[in-house]
């Protein structure tokens, strides 16, 4: 059995990652790929592969808007009733543990090309800091988490900007963006985290290359050193 291709793009808020995501669009594009949006499905449940089993690529990402990533969005993440962080990181575990047996995982096991912004990474970096949260090793352990380890992507790739053009750039932003997540202070200390050790050798033990991706510059420069990562990780359609 030929198991497909698995990419996470994940950094710091402002850092990035639509830049990448575009450039495998481009990619896909120009190999002909049937391309499945997640952000595209409108149904109340969560797509199941079985139902879009004839798409080559599929772009999802976290938290999703069904289910339990809709009432993330929209309830757990309220900036005037916030909840504590221990609830979230079990919100998002278990968002994470629906789409990777709905899709995720049969997806992959049928050779498929996943494309995913932001994951388990994620949680990982962010939930161990956040206000009355779980310790890293407890994040790591909940059921969601643990299984998209061991279903790690064959790529994780970290968007690399200092926190001060990250928030400049979401300052000029005219969306929802712009909570603690966008705050500067906190940008700092998540940009330290996704350059510590621990997360790359993690990965690493699980059988993920890491590539660090310089953000900085135009976007001419920015899409052009995203093109070259993507045709490096993708090299054949």
């Amino acid at each position: 059995m030929t198991l497909g291709r698995f990419i996470m793009i994940d950094g710091i808020a402002g850092s990035g990652k639509s830049t990448v995501l575009r450039a495998v669009q481009t990619w896909a594009e120009s190999c002909h790929h049937k391309i499945f949006r997640l952000s595209q499905w409108e149904d109340v449940e969560p797509p199941k592969f079985e139902q879009i089993s004839n798409y080559d690529v599929y772009f999802t990402y976290e938290p999703t808007r069904t289910w339990i990533g809709r009432a993330i969005r929209y309830e757990l993440s309220r900036e005037d009733k916030p909840y504590d962080g221990e609830t979230l990181a079990h919100a998002f575990a278990l968002d994470r543990q629906i789409m990777y047996r709905r899709l995720i995982i049969p997806a992959i096991k049928a050779g498929k090309t996943i494309i995913q912004d932001r994951g388990v990474s994620t949680s990982l970096v962010y939930q161990p800091i956040m206000q009355n949260s779980l310790p890293l090793e407890t994040v790591k352990n909940l059921p969601g988490n643990k299984l998209s380890l061991e279903y790690a992507p064959n790529a994780l790739i970290l968007t690399k900007l200092s926190a001060e053009t990250a928030a400049e750039r979401i300052a000029k932003r005219d969306d929802d963006s712009k909570g603690v997540f966008g705050q500067l202070e906190f940008l700092k200390i998540l940009e330290q985290r996704f350059e510590e050790r621990w997360l790359k050798e993690l990965f690493e033990s699980h059988g993920t290359h890491i590539y660090s991706l310089d953000m900085s510059g135009t976007i001419e420069e920015t899409s052009d050193r995203a093109q070259k990562l993507i045709t490096i990780i993708l090299s054949t359609c």
